[in-house]
């Protein structure tokens, strides 16, 4: 590949502050909140409008391992909070007991009030591009927007990207793993009711145009609640594609229907997903709407704004949260929160504080999928409650590094778990 040589410049500070938070979504906007009300100088920098990540603008509206297999909440704390705020503004439905959905618009404008009533300072449109180390340590983060190239100083950094980008950037190891990339929609006019009692009543038809979409290129659709389903207003999630123009949804256990080739920090194949994806969309509405009950009348409402990723870097960790361990229901002394996971016996699990810590990079902690789990873990690790009960305890103890004057990899973990716990957190 051709290089060029980019010249040394200098750039502006544009904030020092105690805890700097890159990346806005589940996990970051709870971090913020967490270390701001710690009392940590916190700003939190997001790459698009809008707080929330794939809960707001991806439209991943499901809020799935709130509970365990016997349906018990086993995530508290901030992630609850902001539900139940949410909740109070309308913004919430249950399908059945703790299984909620909720509204993209009106979450985006509870994670801004949660944010600013706790003292965070918001900075939107900004990229972190760059991490600025000294002797193995973070002591900031380059960002660019239409302001151009600036550098934000932290005294602990919080990388909650979804990709590990800031911890990649400093020199951390990871793994890169790869699923299907998605893109999900909203849609009005469908009448779910009848497109239910289709499927109960002619199952045998209903699989049959399945599979016939499925060879046309396109997508079954589903159809998943939201506050306005009265009005016939879904949300509807979209598997994706798991390589270059193929669809996703391989036979076997659910890592093998989610599997996939897709680089999510390719920015040629995230092209090329939104473009295909967008095409096979409009192809597999336009089937439903002429050959499935429920849908004569369905509309596009909006494509989800940002892309439906679910696997790339994990960052190696001071622990990797393994299967084994899972499945063994092991406890952990440093354990910082709980999450439920529907694809194991098990029912739910616990999240060591290492698996926030990396290695060996300092001034540094990760929150939300990018955080140390082998493969197996992160497909319940990855999802919007964990990722937040994550954010949460990597945002109180950044706030304590900066108050005890250590590495968050020196931070009190007894202490830390009395603090998470007085906020709430189950673990």
């Amino acid at each position: 590949m051709q290089k060029i040589n980019e010249p040394a410049r200098q750039i502006d500070v544009l904030r020092q502050v105690d805890v700097l938070v890159v990346g806005g979504g589940p996990a970051g906007l709870v971090a913020a909140t967490a270390a701001a009300r710690q009392g940590a100088r916190t700003l939190l920098v997001e790459r698009y409008g809008c707080l929330g990540g794939l809960a707001t603008g991806g439209l991943v509206l499901y809020m799935d391992a709130i509970t365990d297999k016997a349906h018990e909440r086993v995530i508290g704390g901030l992630p609850w909070e902001v539900l139940q705020r949410l909740d109070a503004r309308g913004g919430l439905v249950e399908d059945a007991p703790l299984r909620l959905h909720v509204d993209s618009e009106l979450l985006q404008a509870v994670a801004d009030d949660i944010c600013l009533e706790s003292g965070v300072e918001l900075l939107f449109h900004a990229w972190g591009v760059a991490a600025l180390v000294e002797k193995g340590r973070v002591i900031g983060v380059v960002i660019e927007s239409k302001s151009g190239r600036q550098a934000i100083l932290a005294s602990v950094t919080v990388d909650a990207t979804g990709d590990g980008d800031i911890a990649a950037f400093a020199g951390a190891r990871y793994e890169l793993g790869s699923q299907c990339i998605g893109l999900n929609l909203k849609v009005g006019g469908a009448d779910r009711a009848r497109y239910q009692q289709f499927q109960r009543e002619q199952p045998e038809r209903a699989r049959e145009l399945r599979e016939e979409i499925k060879r046309r290129g396109g997508f079954p659709l589903g159809l998943g609640s939201t506050p306005h389903s009265d009005i016939g207003v879904y949300w509807v999630n979209i598997l994706g594609l798991s390589a270059w123009g193929r669809p996703g949804g391989g036979e076997g256990d659910v890592h093998a229907y989610f599997a996939g080739e897709l680089s999510a920090i390719d920015v040629q194949h995230l092209t090329h997903v939104q473009i295909e994806l967008r095409r096979r969309i409009l192809l597999s509405l336009d089937f439903y709407r002429q050959h499935v009950p429920g849908f004569e009348n369905v509309r596009l409402l909006a494509f989800a704004s940002q892309i439906g990723t679910r696997e790339s870097r994990r960052i190696a960790g001071v622990h990797l949260l393994t299967k084994e361990e899972v499945q063994a229901g092991m406890t952990f002394p440093d354990a910082i929160g709980r999450a439920g996971i529907t694809y194991d016996p098990i029912g739910s699990y616990q999240v060591p504080y290492g698996s926030l810590v990396p290695e060996a990079i300092d001034g540094l902690l990760v929150a939300g999928r990018c955080i140390s789990v082998d493969h197996w873990t992160l497909q319940g690790a990855r999802l919007i409650p964990p990722a937040m009960m994550t954010g949460q305890a990597a945002g109180t103890a950044a706030a304590m590094a900066v108050a005890s004057g250590v590495a968050p990899r020196h931070v009190d973990t007894a202490a830390l778990q009395r603090q998470l716990v007085a906020d709430g957190v189950i673990l």
